[in-house]
């Protein structure tokens, strides 16, 4: 539910920033604005993913890692095979949507095309001189490289890498990032090496690595019934404070005491003393978590067809169909990519059966 919830927040601030003119739009005059710190949702995912990641690695701390570098090469090929068809099917739409709209000239699509395979083939944020096509795909890449890179550490050093390696990382980086850019938000920024967006994922899986050393030692506490309330209390307040960063005007500056406030929240969502998992063990919750990742992958072509069919259309007429699109657009990715998993036209087709 979580994921699905962030990946809305994330939704609602690509539309708020291509629509809102002249500034924010808020509701009413509360002071409630549509999400336009909304990209704080792209943390919570980088979170999990670095608490999955370093459970996943404990988990295989009885086997052995001599042949370490097949291991990491192996999970390394099942996640990109996991998760490029429904990479790919947003991109090609989105490929072709921006090519119609941003260029003129049949050469000119021709080359936007051409230019996109960096984006394609995850490989955006290495720095490759290319057309970046979906922005939203940095997130991906990310993902993937710091995977690359910690597993590695994490299977064979678990105990150092997790437990001191992890927050001194993303500490020391956390703070660069405060005092040169003063937000996490953005991500095309170069810094020496690196896109700033990779120093903020990097430093967020880190802080999920972290997260799930601190979660096992809660679990070692005895809580009583009321102590298992105020703990779930306090995980609900930690994301009802992050959400209140979300959609309101507080400087770019908080997004960092946001990050910390989402990473109390994760350590007692995975924690055993949380007493609201019966109540989101449920299909429903599973659904919603798979249809983030599309939902998150499907919606810049979807804002930007609204934007271009209906110029005239005012900002929340904008924010409804940038909605729709996006949904239907997210529920056709997961049809299409089914089909393909169930059916394999394609080793159907290459592969002696």
């Amino acid at each position: 539910m979580l994921r699905f919830l962030f990946a809305l927040a994330i939704l609602f601030f690509h539309i708020h920033k291509r629509f809102a003119v002249g500034g924010n739009v808020s509701i009413g005059n509360t002071g409630i604005y549509v999400f336009n710190h909304g990209y704080i949702g792209v943390e919570f995912f980088f979170l999990v993913s670095g608490y999955l990641l370093a459970a996943g690695a404990y988990a295989k701390r009885e086997i052995p890692t001599t042949l370490i570098g097949t291991e990491n090469a192996k999970m390394m090929w099942k996640k990109v095979k996991n998760i490029f068809p429904y990479h790919l099917f947003a991109m090609i739409i989105t490929i072709a949507v921006n090519a119609y709209f941003l260029k003129e000239t049949a050469k000119e699509r021709f080359y936007y095309v051409l230019d996109s395979w960096a984006s394609v083939l995850f490989l955006q944020v290495f720095g490759f001189d290319s057309t970046w096509v979906n922005k939203l795909t940095w997130y991906l890449d990310v993902w993937l490289m710091v995977t690359f890179i910690f597993y590695y550490f994490l299977r064979k050093h678990y105990d150092t890498f997790a437990k001191i390696v992890c927050p001194l990382l993303a500490l020391f980086v956390l703070g660069f990032l405060a005092h040169q850019y003063g937000s996490l938000a953005d991500i095309d920024e170069w810094s020496a090496l690196f896109y700033k967006c990779f120093l903020r994922g990097m430093s967020e899986m880190a802080l999920g690595c972290s997260a799930y050393s601190i979660t096992r030692a809660l679990n070692k506490v005895n809580f009583s019934q009321s102590g298992k309330k105020v703990m779930a209390g306090l995980e609900i307040l930690c994301y009802i404070l992050v959400f209140i960063y979300a959609v309101t005007g507080l400087d770019p500056k908080y997004s960092f005491l946001a990050l910390l406030v989402m990473f109390v929240g994760v350590i007692i969502t995975f924690s055993e003393v949380n007493p609201c998992h019966r109540v989101f063990d449920h299909e429903i919750f599973s659904w919603m978590g798979k249809m983030s990742l599309l939902i998150y992958l499907n919606q810049f072509y979807a804002i930007r067809l609204v934007q271009e069919i209906n110029t005239d259309m005012g900002f929340w007429g904008k924010f409804l169909f940038s909605c729709i699109f996006t949904f239907i657009g997210a529920l056709i990715c997961n049809l299409v990519v089914s089909w393909f998993n169930k059916h394999h036209p394609f080793r159907k087709l290459m592969l002696a059966q």
